[in-house]
Order: structure tokens, then C-alpha cells, then sequence
């Protein structure tokens, strides 16, 4: 490559291809709107794309090739999937003692080339080619790749430096039990973090010139359409990993530092569908019990995102699925299949919402209907025809706890009477994280912390150190707090008179309802979690 680049319109006038009227020309017009010279020159059809990028070789000191020439060998198509070469605008051309010849159209793609050299293991040697041509020929080498010879190649290519290190990052997750894992490229850098018991921590990241390619191999593997980076996308990557099948949800946004990855792990070994495993207290778990044997009703758990709904929904259904009974679920997106139960996911982009969907379900002849979200006034109102018509409707709202749940129902348009004829239960519910139990200690809080929870102060608790089994948090794996509210006769009868969270609130506690706070303070007692988990997690009670 030449140190010194010389001038394009010099270079274009020396190929006879244009004469320097018209170079002068172009340069006014760039001086007035700004732009490339060799740019304006071909939208001036003074010049073709071909001639430009003959030009551009010989500024950048470049071999060019023709069109005629961009006949790729098999060897050096193996070296990179499609997805990557469309991604990089990239066509291997040949491979010899560990040096890949790959055409590229646009020179800014140079920078690049040491992302190529990871995926493909070579030392990559770029040269120019006209833009239509590279793009035809790219589509026209990788079209002839079977479906089940890219299969092969991905297979045979988990030796590449890019695979065995994104699927060390996956393995991790998995063996931490990681929920999350977020790819975070910046201007200066490359954050890998993962959340585990709810909260996040980073992990040593590779270098941040691998990120592009780190990204485009996710992408590749979610199905995702690998050259669209200014757009958010969304797929899902289903995997062996630990020697387990993994599911893993895929959103992709773009960002100032580049493409930000966002992998949700669904790991069904991590799913509990017994009532008797998610940290029910005996009485709690009667009562929900009840409610699952209900002939028809509604029955809504509420929580902040992240709070355990739907693992509770699903052990809800776990106890009702058997051939006598049919169970459908409506869901966005269905996180995990459950056999003998049908289930539906929502698909906004072609009209499948939850109001459309619910619909159609009602004339399938449903015992159990579950709904993955109640989020707007037309689903509301068709959860409680259901529940009118001899059905037992399941779902989750947004609220802070079990009285309020009430009013954000009438807050979406059902009437209160019709509230009162079909709510049967409400469960809210919070995910606190426990104590590690390899490196407990006996401590005494301090009294601002208990004064806050309203606890004597002098109360001997335990918590974690922190060690290596716990990433040094003092906390491993995560337990529910729960708030019941059975909707009685009695409880209806006050919401009728004055439909209020606060005399809902008022009337639970006179029935001895215990409050997310009061069962997470239980739990710090037996030494299962820490006040401060208590707090953060109950934050905004009274």
C-alpha cells in the first residue's frame, strides 16, 4: 500500500477515463454539497462504478480484479459463512500457505480485514473489486452452498478462533446459570457482562477488534440478517451446550459503538414446575392449589419484569396438565414448551396479538386459558369473557403488589361488577437472592436498616462473605417472596363499595394477608437471604 495516496481525479484522467474539465467540475460540486469526488462522478454518470473502483486500487495500492475474475476456489469459500462475507462485503477468492486473497469493494473496509484474519485463521491479502460485481458474485458463490454443506462447514469450523471462544462465553453462562449475557461494544472497547441471581458482572472481555466478528457469528447463528446493523432484531440460537440443549432468545440494537447483543438463556433444566420447590409457605401453597382447581375465574400474578410470573404460571399449569384437561397459552414469546399443553406465540408483525389470538382460542374448546400478559383494555376485556363463559383464565399484570392489581384492572376499562364476578385470586410476588451458604456469617444489621424495615434493632442475621463459589457477592441462586390474596366474597363485596387499593390493602390486612415485606423479612430470620435483599426487593411498601 502506498504511504502517499495520490489524487483520484489525477488517477482517473491518467486512465483515460475522464478528462480534467470534469474533474474540475466534480470538485465544485463537492466544495458546494460536500460528498466523495469519485462519488459524484458516478452519480454524474461521467464515469462508471467499474472505473471508480479501478481508480480506488491504484490510490490504495491494490491489486484490482474484474468481474471476470471473482471466481472463488471451494477452499477459501470454507474459510468464511455467508453470513460474514455479506456482512464485511467480502468474497474469498483463494487460500495458499495461510495467506486468504478475499476481494472487498469498499476500501473503509480495510480496518477490518484483522477481524477476517480471526474468523478465518489466515493472513488476509485484500484487493479491489467494482461494487455490483462483488455483491453478484458473493450471492452467486454462497447460493450454490447446499443448506446442508453450511451445516457441515459451521461443524467443521468450530476449530476457528471466533467459535471456540463465543461458545467458551455461552458454556460459562450456562455453568453459572447466567440469565443474561450482554455483548456491549463502545467507541473504545468491548464489555462482556452477564446477570446472575438478577444482578450483572463482567467478565474479562476479548479484544475489542473481535466484537464485529463476535456479533456477526451470534447473528449467524440466531438466523439473523447478518448486513442489517442499523436496524434492532430479534432471533433465537438452540444449541448443545454442557452436554444440555440450550435455548437462548436473541435481541440485537444498534448503537454509537456499534451492534449491542442481549442473549437471554433458557435453560429448561433450570425450570421448576413444582408448586413445592418455588418457596411457597405451606398455607401459600394451598391456596394456589385452590385456585388451580377453580372451574373457572381469574387468576393473576403481578410483579416487575424479571420477578419469576410466568415460572409460577407454569407450575401453576404443571399441576393441571393431564389428558382430561385442556390447557392453552397465549405467549410473547413462548419461552418454554411444555408438553401436552398448546401453545401460541404472539407475532405482532402479522396482526397474531394477544386480543386476536384469545379470540380464536375461545372456539378451541379450552378448559385453562393462559395468558401471557393482560396489557391492554381489549385483552383485559376479553380475559373476563372468558372467565364469564366457564373458563379459568391465567396471567400476569404490572403492579406493585396484590390490592393493586384490582384497580389497574378497572384502570383498563372492566367494570368493577364484572371484576367482582370473575377475580378468584391474586398472587405478587419478588425474586430475592440467598445467602451463600459457603461462606455464611452471623452479623447484627445496622440500626438505619433495620429502622427502615421496621425491625428491633440487635437481631443477629446471616449473610455471605463472598468466595469464589459466589463470584464474591455473598449470594447464590434466587428464592420467591409471595403476597396471596384470595378474592372472597367478603373482599369483593368492599371493592364494590369503593374499589381503592388502599381499602383493599386495609381489608387483606385484616384477613392476616402477609405482605412481600413480611414474608422476605420471615426468610432473612431462617437465614435464607439478608435484609438488604429484603429491602431492595420491597422497595416502595409501607
Amino acid at each position: 500500500m502506498t504511504e502517499t495516496h495520490q489524487m483520484l481525479g489525477k488517477i482517473l484522467v491518467d486512465l483515460g477515463v475522464i478528462g480534467m474539465g470534469q474533474v474540475q467540475a466534480a470538485l465544485a460540486e463537492q466544495r458546494r454539497m460536500g460528498g466523495r469526488i469519485g462519488e459524484i462522478l458516478v452519480a454524474k454518470e461521467a464515469i462508471t462504478s467499474e472505473d471508480l473502483s479501478r481508480g480506488l486500487a491504484i490510490q490504495q495500492g491494490l491489486e484490482w480484479v474484474s468481474a471476470a475474475d471473482l471466481r472463488p476456489e471451494e477452499d477459501a469459500i470454507s474459510l468464511l459463512d455467508g453470513g460474514t462475507a455479506r456482512a464485511f462485503g467480502a468474497l474469498p477468492l483463494s487460500q495458499s500457505n495461510g495467506v486468504l486473497r478475499v476481494a472487498i469493494a469498499d476500501p473503509d473496509t480495510l480496518p477490518l480485514l484483522s477481524d477476517l484474519e480471526s474468523i478465518s485463521g489466515c493472513r488476509v491479502e485484500a484487493v479491489l473489486a467494482a461494487p455490483e460485481a462483488l455483491i453478484e458474485a458473493v450471492e452467486k458463490a454462497y447460493r450454490a452452498v447446499s443448506d446442508a454443506k453450511i451445516a457441515a462447514e459451521v461443524e467443521a469450523s468450530e476449530s476457528a478462533p471466533i467459535v471456540r471462544l463465543l461458545e467458551s462465553i455461552l458454556s460459562r453462562a450456562v455453568r453459572d446459570r447466567a440469565a443474561d449475557i450482554h455483548f456491549e461494544p463502545f467507541q473504545n472497547g468491548f464489555r462482556i457482562r452477564m446477570r446472575s441471581d438478577g444482578v450483572l458482572y463482567e467478565i474479562d472481555p476479548p479484544p475489542a477488534h473481535l466484537a464485529i466478528a463476535i456479533v456477526s457469528r451470534i447473528k449467524v447463528l440466531a438466523d439473523l440478517d447478518i448486513s442489517e446493523t442499523r436496524m434492532p432484531q430479534d432471533g433465537r440460537i438452540d444449541m448443545i451446550l454442557e452436554n444440555h440443549r440450550i435455548d437462548f432468545r436473541v435481541s440485537t440494537v444498534p448503537t454509537q459503538g456499534g451492534e449491542s447483543v442481549v442473549l437471554r438463556l433458557l435453560d429448561r433444566r433450570n425450570l421448576q414446575l413444582d408448586l413445592g420447590v418455588l418457596g411457597l409457605a405451606p398455607d401459600e401453597d394451598a391456596m394456589l392449589r385452590k385456585f388451580i382447581s377453580l372451574p373457572h375465574g381469574i387468576v393473576l400474578v403481578t410483579g416487575p419484569t424479571g420477578s419469576g410470573k410466568t415460572t409460577t404460571l407454569y407450575s401453576l399449569l404443571s399441576q393441571v396438565n393431564d389428558p382430561e384437561t385442556k390447557v392453552l397459552t397465549v405467549e410473547d414469546p413462548v419461552e418454554y414448551d411444555l408438553d401436552g399443553i398448546v401453545q401460541v406465540p404472539v407475532n405482532d408483525e402479522i396482526g397474531v396479538n394477544y386480543a386476536s389470538i384469545l379470540r380464536t382460542m375461545l372456539r378451541q374448546d379450552p378448559d385453562i386459558i393462559m395468558i401471557g400478559e393482560i396489557r391492554d383494555p381489549e385483552t383485559a376485556q376479553i380475559a373476563v369473557e372468558a372467565a364469564l363463559t366457564g373458563h379459568l383464565v391465567l396471567s400476569t399484570l404490572h403492579t406493585n403488589d396484590a390490592p393493586s392489581t384490582v384497580t389497574r384492572m378497572v384502570d383498563l376499562g372492566v367494570e368493577p361488577f364484572l371484576l367482582a364476578a370473575t377475580m378468584e385470586g391474586i398472587v405478587a410476588q419478588r425474586l430475592v437472592r440467598c445467602v451463600c451458604q459457603k461462606c455464611t456469617e452471623k452479623y447484627i444489621p445496622e440500626a438505619e436498616l433495620c429502622e427502615q424495615l421496621g425491625v428491633p434493632h440487635g437481631q443477629e442475621y446471616t449473610r455471605g462473605t463472598g468466595c469464589e463459589a459466589c463470584h464474591f457477592t455473598g449470594y447464590s441462586g434466587r428464592t420467591a417472596i409471595y403476597e396471596v390474596l384470595p378474592m372472597d366474597a367478603a373482599m369483593k363485596e368492599e371493592f364494590l363499595k369503593n374499589p381503592s387499593t388502599l381499602v383493599l390493602r386495609e381489608e387483606a390486612r385484616k384477613r392476616k394477608m402477609r405482605t412481600l415485606r413480611e414474608r422476605g423479612l420471615t426468610l432473612a430470620l431462617e437465614g435464607k437471604t439478608t435484609l438488604e435483599e429484603v429491602l431492595h426487593g420491597t422497595q416502595g411498601e409501607d
